[in-house]
């Protein structure tokens, strides 16, 4: 039975990835029974009359595990699925799953207030075990979502892009411009608590949705800050009275360091959390700004958790941005946005260095989450990052 039930799944997989194939597809329930899934957490399979295909119960919050479909590779298509809140959980579904520390994830803050909160749906890839909430502010909705009852989600995904819909609106409550996940195939997991049932997959059937990301809004726009150069995560004892001294000597290693989609440096991508308890980890990152004149730019930036800015070796900037300490969310709600602060960048003619050290530290935070920041300036005229 289980032989067969791989079988059929992969056949699909293949037939799913020929378009012309994907619109005649019939979509393919998914045994919820145990010799399907890997289980990390607690979780029960349930058989009921009602529910031919089984119910899945998760009773282990997100953090402690997740149940995972096995010898399965999704990556464009249609997954559909029926889903019960326990209580204010926060539970959900990964996909592009490769292990428990790469996927792409959208779960559900459950809330009478869904209907109307604007984060009750939220997409987040998960990245070396960094679970990027906190990074993505516009990947957030309200969505028609009703606590302690079933509901129907469907995620359409193309690509780089993911719809989704909620209890059978026409409209999708999310629409994902960009997905930010490592990997673009791999399993799908539940996690959190609640109840799951009539999960089905069709590979390839994506409504026609565009499979490319819209245009990155920093390509091209010099007004970002994107030629970094950065050290490895540094430990230092506390960060109370952090200035340019504590940066490496000049002779330590600087690597390039890749800007994201959206002119976003975020390094995330390259550093996983470090065990608990352990001293503050602080990057310094350095770049070079050309200008034909002495001049006074006004620069929006936006970061995870603390930085510090310099230029020419004076300190410019500094500002937290705590989410679990009363009074040090920055706007929208301790996430990294451009809407977090502004500063004033002086810049003398000819080249200027510019400087940052910054930290992931929250405190009851783990260090699982974001890390990084985002800078523009208010105009481009009359300089150029080297």
């Amino acid at each position: 039975m289980q032989k067969r039930f791989i079988r059929a799944v992969c056949a699909l997989g293949v037939l799913g990835a020929a378009s012309a194939f994907a619109s005649t597809v019939t979509p393919l329930p998914i045994p919820l029974v145990a010799d399907n899934w890997q289980v990390s957490g607690q979780a029960t399979f349930i058989a009921r009359e009602a529910f031919p295909h089984g119910i899945l119960q998760v009773t282990s919050e997100s953090e402690q595990g997740f149940v995972a479909l096995k010898d399965k590779h999704f990556d464009s298509g249609t997954i559909e699925f029926d889903i019960k809140p326990v209580g204010e959980e926060m539970p959900g579904i990964r996909f592009h799953q490769k292990d428990g520390d790469t996927a792409d994830m959208l779960y559900i803050r459950v809330s009478p207030d869904c209907p109307a909160s604007q984060d009750c749906l939220q997409y987040v890839p998960i990245i070396k075990g960094r679970v990027l909430w906190d990074v993505y502010p516009q990947y957030q909705a309200s969505a028609p979502f009703r606590e302690n009852e079933w509901n129907h989600l469907r995620l359409v995904m193309s690509g780089k892009r993911m719809n989704v819909y909620v209890n059978g609106r026409a409209e999708p409550s999310l629409r994902v411009a960009h997905l930010e996940g490592e990997a673009s195939t791999g399993t799908i997991a539940f996690e959190g608590t609640a109840y799951y049932a009539n999960l089905t997959l069709a590979p390839g059937v994506t409504d026609g949705l565009e499979p490319n990301a819209s245009a990155d809004p920093a390509a091209g726009d010099h007004r970002y800050l994107v030629r970094w150069k950065g050290t490895d995560p540094v430990s230092m004892d506390t960060t109370d009275r952090l200035s340019l001294s504590n940066m490496p000597s000049s002779g330590s290693r600087w690597s390039p360091v890749t800007a994201d989609y959206g002119g976003l440096i975020n390094l995330s991508r390259f550093h996983a959390p470090t065990p608990k308890p352990s001293p503050p980890q602080v990057i310094w990152l350095r770049t070079t700004v050309q200008s034909d004149r002495e001049q006074v730019r006004h620069v929006a930036v936006g970061w995870l958790r603390e930085i510090w800015v310099y230029a020419d070796g004076k300190p410019v900037f500094s500002g937290k941005n705590l989410y679990n300490v009363k009074g040090g969310r920055k706007a929208p709600d301790g996430r990294l946005s451009l809407e977090n602060d502004r500063f004033d960048l002086p810049l003398h003619e000819g080249a200027n260095d510019i400087v940052v050290a910054i930290d992931g530290n929250t405190p009851d935070m783990r260090g699982r989450y974001g890390w990084g920041f985002i800078m523009r300036m208010d105009q481009a005229e009359g300089m150029a990052e080297k």
